[in-house]
């Protein structure tokens, strides 16, 4: 049977959908954007359904131009994020994409609705424009539903991280407050936060980047400098367990807006690895944000800290 196909009706519901899709991915991966770059996604997506119209392509250049189509239909709804939220963004999106395809052929197959056709990984359903967009409308309903009744995804929450290491020197990080991090120094029980090397090698004294750059790239691990107190800690990274070099210190404050936390003693462990994204730079635990340093009471019966 051939079915005409109406390109300024393909291309408005597909920028429809689209948008509305990009809009509750954004919702479920915790991912704010403007108006304006939603519609650019839209329109993004609306020009993807244009691969229907090609030749068949190759199957692994199907699956290529899906990912690619996909992937660029993201970046433009939404700012960088990093990795990690990328990956959030078009795993909701693709997920979305899928539940809204397998409600609107399930409609298809249940009402007997003719005039299915799929052409490099696209599918085309003969369905009336309004009834297509029901069932997408549908979809955004669930979402926004499930966010009503069990709240949306926070957003990254960054908090600045202020070191002093010697006089005239302090250490400056953006970190990320992340809700599955645990890790503590074992040697002193203080709170950990794991940070990465290269965004703040050049804020560390000479002899202390000389020292961590000789225990990633050697082979035998170097002396600590003198009145560095350096450690070996086994961590969990991206990359599996390995051993990291860690520093201890004394005068530390952890701030975001008008809050700022000082922890007293923290172990800052360093790690050669890139996978943080470029927004922030560094990982913290729960447990820091409502640690206190220890105090114990003095001769005259006040209560001193002793972090």
């Amino acid at each position: 049977m051939k079915i005409i196909i109406y390109l300024d009706i393909l291309l408005l519901v597909n920028f429809l959908t689209g948008y509305l899709l990009l809009c509750a991915a954004g919702h479920l991966a915790g991912s704010e954007t403007s108006g304006l770059r939603l519609l650019a996604g839209g329109l993004a997506a609306a020009a993807a359904s244009l691969l229907m119209l090609l030749p068949p392509l190759p199957v692994p250049l199907q699956l290529m131009s899906k990912a690619l189509v996909g992937a660029f239909v993201v970046r433009t709804a939404f700012s960088w994020r990093g990795w990690r939220m990328f990956g959030r963004q078009a795993a909701w999106f693709l997920l979305l994409n899928l539940i809204a395809a397998g409600s609107c052929l399930l409609l298809s197959l249940r009402c007997g609705i003719p005039g299915l056709q799929v052409n490099n990984l696209t599918v085309y359903l003969n369905l009336p424009p309004m009834l297509l967009l029901g069932c997408i409308l549908a979809v955004y309903g669930i979402v926004r539903t499930l966010l009503f009744l069990f709240g949306a995804p926070r957003p990254a929450e960054i908090w600045q991280l202020r070191v002093s290491l010697e006089p005239g020197r302090t250490l400056s990080l953006p970190l990320l407050h992340d809700t599955g991090f645990f890790l503590k120094d074992p040697y002193s029980g203080a709170q950990a936060v794991l940070v990465e090397y290269a965004p703040c090698a050049g804020q560390l004294p000479p002899d202390l980047r000389a020292c961590l750059e000789g225990c990633f790239y050697q082979e035998q691990w170097p002396e600590p400098p003198p009145g560095r107190a350096i450690r070996i800690l086994e961590c969990r990274t991206a990359s599996g367990r390995r051993l990291l070099p860690a520093l201890c210190v004394k005068d530390a404050a952890l701030s975001r807006q008008h809050q700022t936390i000082r922890p007293g003693e923290l172990t800052i462990v360093f790690s050669p690895e890139h996978s943080m994204g470029g927004r922030f730079c560094g990982l913290f635990g729960t447990d820091l944000l409502t640690s206190r340093p220890a105090t114990r009471k003095g001769e005259d019966g006040r209560w001193i800290s002793v972090g």
